[in-house]
């Protein structure tokens, strides 16, 4: 049963990659049995799913973030504030509102958006976050 287990577990961790993968699904598929790595940047959305405004901020930024946003420079993870531990994560200060998207460089927190201000302000709050690592 645990190799049974095991080849499931692979096998979706592999799907995940691919259906995550939509910047480049090539490489995606190269890499698929590769151990999964952190990026030097990455994005990370906390969110709960009972708020409103985390589903309103899938709804109105991240479409426009898969276009503005090289998924190779920048990356996107969401992750679940009630399901996930956020202690193992190097986060200046405790996630207290959501969303809140922080920005990590190689695993430690750089800067964070807290709440929804729309997609404008997003995006320049994030330009500047971006901006100051130049």
């Amino acid at each position: 049963m645990r190799a049974h287990s095991s080849a499931l577990a692979a096998s979706l961790a592999a799907s995940l990659l691919l259906l995550f993968a939509w910047h480049d699904p090539g490489r995606a598929a190269l890499n698929a049995g590769a151990a999964p790595r952190t990026p030097a940047l990455e994005l990370l959305v906390f969110e709960h799913p009972d708020c409103t405004y985390c589903a309103i901020f899938r709804r109105d930024v991240l479409p426009k973030y898969r276009h503005a946003v090289p998924g190779d420079a920048v990356p996107l993870r969401f992750i679940d504030i009630a399901v996930t531990d956020t202690a193992g994560l190097a986060l200046q200060s405790r996630i207290d509102t959501v969303p809140t998207a922080v920005l990590m460089k190689d695993g430690n927190e750089i800067g964070r958006i807290a709440g929804y201000w729309g997609p404008t302000n997003f995006f320049k709050l994030l330009s500047h976050m971006l901006a100051r690592l130049e």
